[in-house]
């Protein structure tokens, strides 16, 4: 259970690129020069600080970006971010993104899943229960369907367990995997994700099943 923690953090995608800065500080004898040359020295620091708020604006990895680390290479093939809230009865879904993943796993990673290659669908999730009464919700049991004719369920051990139980207003978010047996994850342009109907404690249905359609954007 460990290695596949280990292994779940190392594979997810969705990372904040870190910008590197240049030390804009000098030592002590600047002071001793001339104002021209203070004037130059200020003129050259405000140059130099520009370029950190592009990189801030970069944020997350972008399509083609290629991580690599101890799971080996993890390839960017689509994104699609913010694709919106859908409410059935009280519960709030929110599909914050979808991503395509195209991977070349490491050696010890490759003996592990038994595959030397991972193709797969992410998509993370926040779910709220918008009433005081306690609510059922499978969010992390959605089927997915794809355009390249596959029918999937979420990967037991890749995917978060969202807990089902919704104990009053209470809010979750989790991200699931879906592991592509017969596709490349470039080739899937889009995905249909199905969930039940929230229930109530007497098993009684208190809204409508939850069908999205998403387009995988390249």
């Amino acid at each position: 259970m460990k290695k596949l923690c280990m292994f779940l953090f190392l594979m997810s995608i969705s990372i904040v690129l870190v910008a590197c800065g240049g030390d804009t500080n000098d030592t002590g004898e600047e002071d001793t020069t001339s104002e021209d040359t203070n004037e130059e020295q200020e003129q050259s620091e405000t140059n130099e600080e520009e370029p950190e708020e592009e990189v801030e604006d970069t944020g997350e990895a972008q399509v083609g970006d290629t991580i690599t680390n101890e799971a080996g290479e993890m390839t960017l093939v689509s994104r699609t971010d913010d694709v919106g809230t859908f409410e059935s009865g009280p519960i709030k879904l929110t599909i914050d993104k979808a991503n395509g993943v195209s991977g070349k796993l490491s050696d010890e990673m490759a003996e592990m899943m038994e595959t030397e290659e991972l193709e797969y669908i992410q998509v993370d999730m926040t779910v709220e229960n918008t009433t005081e009464e306690n609510i059922t919700f499978y969010a992390s049991q959605a089927v997915m369907t794809t355009n390249t004719g596959e029918q999937l369920e979420p990967d037991m051990w890749l995917s978060d367990h969202i807990d089902g139980e919704y104990i009053g207003q209470v809010t979750k978010t989790g991200t699931s995997h879906y592991i592509l047996e017969n596709s490349k994850a470039e080739d899937v342009e889009s995905i249909r994700l199905i969930f039940s109907a929230p229930s109530n404690e007497d098993w009684e249905d208190v809204g409508e099943e939850i069908d999205i359609e998403i387009d995988l954007e390249k």
